[in-house]
Protein backbone atom coordinates (compact mmCIF):
# COMPACT_ATOMS: atom_id res chain seq x y z
CA UNK A 1 0.00 0.00 0.00
CA UNK A 2 1.23 3.76 -0.75
CA UNK A 3 0.03 6.22 1.78
CA UNK A 4 -0.38 10.09 0.39
CA UNK A 5 -0.82 12.85 2.74
CA UNK A 6 -2.50 16.04 1.37
CA UNK A 7 -2.39 19.39 2.71
CA UNK A 8 -5.61 22.07 1.57
CA UNK A 9 -4.11 25.45 1.89
CA UNK A 10 -6.65 28.76 1.61
CA UNK A 11 -5.22 30.88 -1.23
CA UNK A 12 -6.16 33.69 -2.89
CA UNK A 13 -5.54 34.08 -6.88
CA UNK A 14 -3.25 30.82 -6.29
CA UNK A 15 -1.16 32.58 -3.87
CA UNK A 16 -0.82 30.42 -0.92
CA UNK A 17 -1.89 32.23 2.43
CA UNK A 18 -2.06 29.97 5.34
CA UNK A 19 -3.23 25.73 5.74
CA UNK A 20 -6.80 24.63 6.15
CA UNK A 21 -6.38 21.35 6.86
CA UNK A 22 -5.10 17.64 6.19
CA UNK A 23 -5.86 14.39 4.65
CA UNK A 24 -4.41 11.02 3.53
CA UNK A 25 -5.45 8.72 0.96
CA UNK A 26 -4.16 5.01 0.73
CA UNK A 27 -3.53 3.19 -2.55
CA UNK A 28 -2.96 -0.15 -3.60
CA UNK A 29 0.66 -0.73 -4.38
CA UNK A 30 -0.07 -2.54 -7.84
CA UNK A 31 -2.92 -1.19 -8.91
CA UNK A 32 -2.83 2.24 -7.59
CA UNK A 33 -6.01 2.37 -7.17
CA UNK A 34 -7.63 4.04 -3.94
CA UNK A 35 -8.40 1.44 -0.78
CA UNK A 36 -11.52 2.34 0.54
CA UNK A 37 -11.91 -0.45 3.19
CA UNK A 38 -9.56 0.42 5.97
CA UNK A 39 -9.22 -0.92 9.58
CA UNK A 40 -10.03 1.28 12.57
CA UNK A 41 -6.63 1.04 13.74
CA UNK A 42 -5.34 1.57 10.57
CA UNK A 43 -7.19 5.10 10.40
CA UNK A 44 -6.31 5.91 14.01
CA UNK A 45 -2.94 5.45 13.36
CA UNK A 46 -3.28 7.22 10.01
CA UNK A 47 -4.58 10.69 11.83
CA UNK A 48 -1.80 10.32 14.79
CA UNK A 49 1.07 10.69 11.75
CA UNK A 50 -1.10 13.34 10.49
CA UNK A 51 -1.29 15.64 13.86
CA UNK A 52 2.60 15.58 14.63
CA UNK A 53 3.35 16.44 10.85
CA UNK A 54 3.94 19.81 10.10
CA UNK A 55 2.91 21.96 7.47
CA UNK A 56 5.10 22.74 4.55
CA UNK A 57 6.44 26.30 4.62
CA UNK A 58 5.03 26.68 1.30
CA UNK A 59 2.03 27.16 2.74
CA UNK A 60 2.75 29.87 4.66
CA UNK A 61 3.66 32.45 1.44
CA UNK A 62 1.12 34.59 1.07
CA UNK A 63 0.81 35.22 5.19
CA UNK A 64 4.58 35.84 4.64
CA UNK A 65 4.41 38.42 2.03
CA UNK A 66 1.21 40.29 3.95
CA UNK A 67 3.22 40.20 7.21
CA UNK A 68 6.90 41.74 5.87
CA UNK A 69 5.56 45.23 4.84
CA UNK A 70 3.22 45.04 8.18
CA UNK A 71 6.45 43.79 10.31
CA UNK A 72 8.77 46.31 8.89
CA UNK A 73 5.67 49.15 9.64
CA UNK A 74 5.88 48.21 13.35
CA UNK A 75 9.56 48.56 13.60
CA UNK A 76 9.73 52.05 11.91
CA UNK A 77 6.72 52.54 14.37
CA UNK A 78 8.39 51.42 17.48
CA UNK A 79 11.88 53.12 16.75
CA UNK A 80 10.13 56.26 15.87
CA UNK A 81 8.63 56.09 19.05
CA UNK A 82 11.93 54.88 21.11
CA UNK A 83 13.98 57.27 19.23
CA UNK A 84 11.53 60.18 20.62
CA UNK A 85 11.21 59.10 23.69
CA UNK A 86 14.95 59.06 24.22
CA UNK A 87 15.14 62.34 22.31
CA UNK A 88 12.34 63.48 25.05
CA UNK A 89 14.31 62.30 28.25
CA UNK A 90 17.51 63.58 26.91
CA UNK A 91 16.17 66.81 26.81
CA UNK A 92 14.43 66.28 29.87
CA UNK A 93 17.96 65.64 31.74
CA UNK A 94 19.51 68.87 30.57
CA UNK A 95 17.10 71.05 30.73
CA UNK A 96 17.28 69.56 34.97
CA UNK A 97 20.64 70.06 34.60
CA UNK A 98 20.51 73.66 33.07
CA UNK A 99 17.65 74.35 36.13
CA UNK A 100 20.13 73.19 38.47
CA UNK A 101 22.98 74.88 37.58
CA UNK A 102 21.26 78.36 37.28
CA UNK A 103 19.78 77.91 40.47
CA UNK A 104 23.15 77.37 41.85
CA UNK A 105 24.82 80.23 40.35
CA UNK A 106 21.90 82.51 40.82
CA UNK A 107 22.67 81.99 44.75
CA UNK A 108 26.41 82.90 44.31
CA UNK A 109 27.23 85.10 41.88
CA UNK A 110 30.34 86.44 40.56
CA UNK A 111 31.70 89.23 38.45
CA UNK A 112 31.77 87.90 34.61
CA UNK A 113 28.68 86.25 34.90
CA UNK A 114 26.55 85.43 31.60
CA UNK A 115 22.68 86.09 32.66
CA UNK A 116 20.50 85.10 30.04
CA UNK A 117 17.51 87.05 30.59
CA UNK A 118 13.89 85.74 28.74
CA UNK A 119 11.08 88.41 28.23
CA UNK A 120 7.49 86.92 27.88
CA UNK A 121 4.28 89.38 26.79
CA UNK A 122 1.63 88.19 28.53
CA UNK A 123 -2.39 89.61 28.44
CA UNK A 124 -4.38 90.11 31.42
CA UNK A 125 -7.11 87.88 32.38
CA UNK A 126 -10.25 89.45 33.91
CA UNK A 127 -13.57 87.89 35.48
CA UNK A 128 -17.47 88.32 34.50
CA UNK A 129 -17.09 91.36 36.27
CA UNK A 130 -14.03 92.77 34.24
CA UNK A 131 -12.17 92.41 37.30
CA UNK A 132 -8.24 91.23 36.78
CA UNK A 133 -7.52 87.89 37.54
CA UNK A 134 -3.72 87.55 36.26
CA UNK A 135 -1.93 87.27 33.34
CA UNK A 136 -1.69 84.48 30.51
CA UNK A 137 0.97 84.14 27.94
CA UNK A 138 0.46 86.06 24.93
CA UNK A 139 -0.45 83.99 21.52
CA UNK A 140 0.71 86.99 19.33
CA UNK A 141 4.40 87.05 20.39
CA UNK A 142 6.72 84.71 21.33
CA UNK A 143 9.82 84.79 24.11
CA UNK A 144 12.95 86.05 23.25
CA UNK A 145 16.13 86.29 25.02
CA UNK A 146 18.48 89.16 25.89
CA UNK A 147 22.10 88.45 27.59
CA UNK A 148 23.95 90.59 30.40
CA UNK A 149 26.88 90.21 32.24
CA UNK A 150 27.49 90.80 35.75
CA UNK A 151 30.04 93.70 36.21
CA UNK A 152 29.52 94.68 39.99
CA UNK A 153 28.42 92.72 43.33
CA UNK A 154 27.56 93.66 46.63
CA UNK A 155 26.45 92.60 49.82
CA UNK A 156 22.62 92.72 48.91
CA UNK A 157 22.41 93.35 45.31
CA UNK A 158 24.18 92.57 42.13
CA UNK A 159 24.94 94.70 38.15
CA UNK A 160 24.40 93.49 35.33
CA UNK A 161 25.49 95.65 32.10
CA UNK A 162 24.03 94.46 28.31
CA UNK A 163 26.49 92.17 26.56
CA UNK A 164 27.44 94.01 23.54
CA UNK A 165 29.80 91.75 21.99
CA UNK A 166 31.60 92.98 18.84
CA UNK A 167 29.04 93.47 15.41
CA UNK A 168 26.17 93.42 17.63
CA UNK A 169 23.62 96.05 17.82
CA UNK A 170 23.23 98.18 21.01
CA UNK A 171 19.84 97.44 20.74
CA UNK A 172 18.63 96.09 24.19
CA UNK A 173 15.03 94.69 23.34
CA UNK A 174 12.93 96.85 25.92
CA UNK A 175 15.01 96.31 28.84
CA UNK A 176 17.60 99.17 30.09
CA UNK A 177 21.29 98.82 29.24
CA UNK A 178 22.35 98.82 32.73
CA UNK A 179 20.29 97.68 35.90
CA UNK A 180 21.13 96.29 39.48
CA UNK A 181 19.20 93.63 40.84
CA UNK A 182 18.69 92.62 44.56
CA UNK A 183 19.93 88.78 45.58
CA UNK A 184 15.98 87.71 46.29
CA UNK A 185 14.97 89.21 43.18
CA UNK A 186 17.74 87.22 41.08
CA UNK A 187 17.06 83.73 42.89
CA UNK A 188 13.08 84.30 42.13
CA UNK A 189 13.52 85.26 38.85
CA UNK A 190 15.61 82.10 38.27
CA UNK A 191 12.94 80.73 39.36
CA UNK A 192 9.54 82.03 37.50
CA UNK A 193 9.08 84.76 35.62
CA UNK A 194 8.61 88.10 37.46
CA UNK A 195 7.69 91.37 37.19
CA UNK A 196 11.42 93.26 37.64
CA UNK A 197 12.06 97.13 37.10
CA UNK A 198 14.42 96.48 34.62
CA UNK A 199 11.97 97.45 31.43
CA UNK A 200 13.14 100.70 29.46
CA UNK A 201 9.15 101.39 29.75
CA UNK A 202 7.82 99.94 33.10
CA UNK A 203 4.23 98.26 32.62
CA UNK A 204 1.38 100.14 33.56
CA UNK A 205 -0.69 98.76 36.48
CA UNK A 206 -3.77 96.67 35.56
CA UNK A 207 -2.17 97.20 31.49
CA UNK A 208 -3.83 94.76 29.16
CA UNK A 209 -0.86 93.88 27.90
CA UNK A 210 2.66 93.94 30.01
CA UNK A 211 6.37 92.45 29.66
CA UNK A 212 7.51 90.14 32.42
CA UNK A 213 11.03 88.80 33.17
CA UNK A 214 12.36 85.27 33.72
CA UNK A 215 16.62 84.05 33.83
CA UNK A 216 16.46 81.48 31.48
CA UNK A 217 20.19 80.35 32.24
CA UNK A 218 23.42 81.32 33.84
CA UNK A 219 26.43 80.81 32.38
CA UNK A 220 30.08 80.95 34.24
CA UNK A 221 33.27 80.61 32.69
CA UNK A 222 35.72 77.92 34.12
Amino acid sequence: MIFNVYQKVFHIWYVPIFPVEKHWKILDGTTKKEVKETTPAMRSALDLKMIKKRSPLWSYTGLAIVALPVLALLIYVVYGVFDVSSNGIQKTLAKNSRISNKEILAKTPEIGDLYTFKVLNVDRVTDMNGHTTGYKSSHFSSPYDVDFFVNYISKDSVGLEYNLMEGRSDYTYGLKPEFRLSKAEIRLAAENYQDLDILEYPNREGAETKKIVGIFQIQRER
